[in-house]
């Protein structure tokens, strides 16, 4: 997708945000309104609609600061709502405008461009719920692979389902390229992500080649090394209630099992309290996250505690951005590790 090579701030993001709404509402079988939310200034609004009668329905998120295309743009993450009344308590204002319409289902999709934050989020609207179920499922699936769906995976969407969730999975698995670059080049220079970011572009701009090709030539120069993507996970001595694990290397898709197990087995050693040195960690995308987090679970669920101490630039670049952090207590309370540093 041209929006996923794009920077950020760059005018031709709204025009690629106008024709995606366009499509959308042209293409995908069961949706009778399609729009494109974004935040400008000190606000949410609408920068594209397939007709204006949609636009009340986004007004009413935005004056609540909550429905479906906020809370896709606030967490990074799809949002579907197969029933309509289901939010009549929770989102008032939009149920009363889409149902004035005579919209029972929407799914709300973030689109990102280079910079890797959401930039917009796309939102679907139909009347008749069961016709976007194959479509809510997909986006379910290409946002957990971050990748094409797998062959076959939306046997029974229409061709417009399918060609919106294969753009979509090339956008999600080009953007993780750019974020893992990113990482590299940071840690690579001692830089920050805005740097980073800046680093590959100028790389992208002087080979003459697209963002996401810069991203694969650098992580196939620097990361070229046999030990490279490797893990490593260090356990040190229990210090009282405290276990404090060092995790290192690049935590991402595809997740090697040995890895996950090594950490999952983290939890049999019963401390009450586990601080993560996370400060090694070149690159951790979504996948490396929701294993974080599902440590973190299970280690609540146990009655336990898992915070993080430390954290690498690109692990707080995608906290901030999914708004995990204080989930895993990060950043630390002031007798902890300092922000950002390996701990003792």
């Amino acid at each position: 997708m041209a929006l996923a090579e794009a920077s950020d701030d760059t005018a031709v993001v709204d025009v690629l945000l106008a024709r995606i709404a366009v499509a959308a509402a042209e293409v995908v079988d069961g949706v009778d309104y399609s729009s494109i939310t974004a935040w400008r200034g000190a606000g949410y609004t609408t920068v594209a609609a397939s007709s204006d009668l949609v636009r009340a329905v986004d007004d009413a998120q935005y004056a609540e600061t909550a429905g479906p295309c906020v809370q896709a743009e606030q967490t990074a993450m799809p949002v579907a709502v197969p029933d309509m009344a289901a939010v009549t308590m929770s989102w008032p204002g939009f149920h009363e405008q889409a149902t004035r319409l005579g919209l029972q289902v929407v799914v709300s999709v973030p689109l990102f461009a280079g910079g890797g934050s959401p930039v917009a989020v796309l939102n679907m609207y139909g009347r008749q719920p069961e016709a976007l179920v194959s479509l809510a499922d997909g986006v379910r699936h290409v946002f957990a692979v971050e990748r094409m769906p797998a062959q076959g995976f939306a046997v029974n969407g229409d061709a417009g389902t399918r060609q919106l969730l294969n753009g979509l999975g090339t956008a999600l698995h080009m953007r993780v390229n750019v974020q893992r670059a990113v990482g590299m080049l940071m840690a690579d220079t001692g830089c920050d992500a805005a740097h980073g970011h800046q680093l590959l572009r100028s790389r992208a701009a002087k080979d003459a080649v697209s963002l996401s090709a810069a991203a694969l030539r650098v992580i196939d120069e620097m990361g070229s090394g046999a030990n490279s993507t490797d893990v490593r996970v260090t356990v040190a001595p229990r210090v009282g209630d405290v276990l404090l694990v060092v995790v290192s290397g690049e935590l991402a898709h595809p997740m090697d099992a040995a890895v996950a197990g090594r950490l999952v087995a983290v939890l049999e050693e019963l401390a009450p309290v586990m601080e993560f040195d996370l400060s090694g960690l070149r690159f951790c995308d979504v996948a490396g996250l929701r294993l974080l987090l599902d440590l973190r679970d299970r280690a609540v669920a146990g009655g336990r505690q898992l915070r993080v101490i430390a954290a690498s630039d690109a692990l707080r670049t995608l906290m901030r951005i999914t708004d995990t952090a204080a989930l895993l207590g990060y950043p630390p309370a002031p007798e902890s590790a300092a922000d950002g540093e390996p701990a003792g």
